[in-house]
């Protein structure tokens, strides 16, 4: 059954059926041409994070599912999976058009055997009609049970197919994309999807096996009823009416379903991940979250019930409808079929049809669920640029910042104005300022991850502007705060640092030895083979430990241009000492940007930058600084006595 109440990864109508109760299995995938399974999960809209909690008294605008957006979205399923799974996809195709023709051939077989025995004397007279009979109904149980695991195993292709396509999409975003929130969030939800996207192609080979039921069994009654015949392919249309009309009504309202499902799914994460649980647990804070997870879906729940309230009133009307129309067909029968056979075999067609009327609404339903899913999966791909590989510039000579100015979006006045400073190869310069200060604003203009509304930034005479993405970082070997926690083993932690396929355990050492972590891999039984992190039963490090091997991915990496963020925050003292006088031993080979709050590692940089209010307010040397009372002076004079 179709997952009625189950709101869209981002602004599109959702699926069709009944209020689910828990979620399917990560790993698996329905299977093809079969209706979908009754516990699919609930699936919130992540992009919805950021909004405002919408009600359903303040519906948003909804979009009607056209026919050529279905017919799209139903050959872009259907291509995919043969792409995904050809051999797999026949087999389903072929299975479908068997079963959607035996309930025809039932009833033809019913009406042989009811005139037979109506006629005969001996019931060897009736052992051909008898056989062929039971052997429709192994064939459907044999081919249905076959038609599953056939679907499964395609399904489950094509959800992989389409997960490993999604992180194509994340590894091609440009740094706008990355940085920007709704963005992530609709990635986020798309790939959430993969399970009902992976599902879609069964919709519509079973909506169209239901359809050819329906027209196959109209056939076989015509002979009986054409009346009835003509009923049988009518009752379709309400169910498809009214999910239609279902999915265009849900999407309307989507939002506010969305908003708190997010919010629930939020707050058991904090209750269940071991960092927020642990801090919950030491601050006894953790009943407090739980009855906010309450809270949040209680009102969930309320919503969800006032959406099932309406979509029980559409499904009565149309079960109604359905209901009338095959008994006005039963009735034709009981009136025109003229004998025990043809009754017979017409009973059993109104029945099939009742079967085949539901099976096409739950199809359809899911059809038209899907089409805004698959659209939307379309469109993130179409959004994002071509993945080129960076070519790491390992040399650079200059980079310049002139009069660099950002206002994010809503903001009254610039995080960041009139930012120029100039940086030769063989210099250690640090940017400091207090918190909110600006420098990270001025650091994600530098490399490119947000715009600057004025100014430039050029390297060796090149405005960085007019390169592409994997040009401009190619020119930067960038170290944050909150540096990648990758648990991997060390090897593949370490190379990551590096867009080259292929990186020598030489190199990887080197890094390692650079950044004062390869008395710690060689500890490990494994070396370079260990694995990082306990979530796969490797090592666990410490924080320090973590900001090693990171900053050992810079020193692979070899780029141009460093700017690290804080590389030692998380680094005892000593150790400390020691990775900034690696540093300044060979600050000749680059350009080293070090953004710090910790005073005595700017003793030995050879220009210090000011960052107050947005702007450079001061540069020199820290005894330049500190004699001048300065800015710089106030932010430090604690740290230096």
């Amino acid at each position: 059954m179709p997952d009625r109440l189950s709101p869209p990864a981002t602004s599109s109508p959702p699926a069709t059926s009944s209020p689910p109760d828990t979620a399917p299995p990560p790993d698996t995938a329905p299977a093809l041409g079969t209706a979908p399974p009754p516990d699919t999960a609930f699936e919130p809209d992540d992009a919805l994070e950021h909004m405002a909690p919408p009600t359903l008294d303040t519906p948003q605008p909804g979009r009607r599912v056209g026919l050529r957006a279905v017919l799209a979205g139903a050959a872009w399923s259907l291509g995919r999976t043969w792409t995904a799974a050809p051999g797999w996809f026949l087999a389903v195709i072929f299975s479908t058009v068997l079963l959607a023709l035996i309930p025809a051939l039932q009833v033809h077989t019913v009406a042989w055997l009811v005139g037979d025995a109506a006629d005969s004397t001996s019931w060897l007279d009736l052992i051909v009609p008898l056989i062929l009979l039971t052997l429709l109904v192994c064939l459907t149980e044999v081919i249905s049970s076959v038609q599953n695991l056939i679907g499964q195993r395609a399904g489950l292709r094509l959800k992989r197919r389409l997960d490993l396509e999604i992180a194509e999409v994340a590894n091609r975003r440009d740094p706008a994309q990355i940085a920007d929130d709704r963005m992530h969030a609709i990635l986020d939800g798309v790939r959430n999807d993969t399970y009902h996207l992976s599902q879609s192609p069964g919709s519509v080979i079973g909506a169209v096996g239901a359809v050819l039921t329906a027209a196959a069994l109209a056939f076989s009654l015509w002979s009986f009823s054409g009346l009835a015949a003509v009923l049988i392919v009518l009752a379709l249309v309400p169910t498809l009416i009214n999910y239609g009309w279902s999915a265009t009504m849900q999407d309307r309202h989507f939002e506010a379903m969305g908003t708190h499902s997010t919010r629930s799914r939020y707050l058991m994460e904090q209750l269940v991940d071991q960092r927020s649980a642990l801090e919950l647990a030491t601050l006894g804070s953790g009943p407090l979250a739980r009855r906010r997870l309450e809270r949040a879906t209680l009102e969930h729940d309320r919503l969800m019930d006032r959406m099932l309230a309406l979509l029980m009133r559409g499904d009565v009307l149309g079960g109604l409808i359905t209901a009338v129309l095959l008994g006005a067909a039963l009735i034709c029968v009981i009136g025109e079929s003229g004998g025990a056979a043809g009754l017979s075999a017409g009973i059993l067609g109104i029945i099939s049809g009742l079967q085949t009327t539901r099976a096409a609404g739950y199809a359809m339903g899911d059809v038209l669920g899907n089409t805004p899913r698959i659209a939307r999966f379309r469109e993130l791909k179409d959004a994002v640029p071509p993945y080129e590989t960076q070519q790491i510039i390992s040399v650079c000579e200059e980079l310049a910042v002139q009069e660099l100015t950002v206002t994010y979006p809503g903001a009254e006045r610039p995080a960041l104005q009139d930012a120029s400073l100039t940086v030769r190869r063989g210099d250690m310069v640090a940017v400091v300022g207090v918190n909110g200060a600006g420098k990270t604003t001025l650091v994600n203009a530098v490399i490119g991850v947000v715009t600057a509304q004025h100014g430039s930034v050029t390297v060796d005479g090149v405005d960085l502007s007019t390169l592409t993405t994997a040009q401009r970082f190619a020119r930067f070997g960038l170290l944050t705060q909150e540096f990648g926690r990758y648990e991997m083993t060390v090897r593949d932690a370490v190379a990551l640092g590096s867009p080259r396929e292929s990186v020598s355990d030489e190199e990887v050492w080197a890094a390692l030895d650079a950044a004062h972590a390869s008395e710690l891999v060689r500890a490990m039984p494994d070396g370079l083979d260990s694995m990082l992190g306990q979530q796969f039963g490797g090592r666990g490090l410490s924080g320090g430990q973590w900001q090693r091997v990171a900053l050992a991915r810079i020193h692979l990496r070899g780029a141009g241009i460093w700017i690290l963020d804080e590389p030692t925050s998380a680094i005892d003292a000593e150790a400390e000492r020691d990775v900034f006088a690696q540093l300044r031993r060979t600050k000749a080979e680059r350009i080293t940007v070090v953004v710090s709050h910790r005073a005595w590692t700017l003793r030995g940089m050879d220009c210090i930058y000011v960052v107050d209010d947005g702007r450079i307010v001061e540069s020199g040397t820290y005894d330049e600084l500190m004699a001048a009372q300065s800015r710089f002076a106030e932010i430090f004079a604690q740290q230096a006595d």
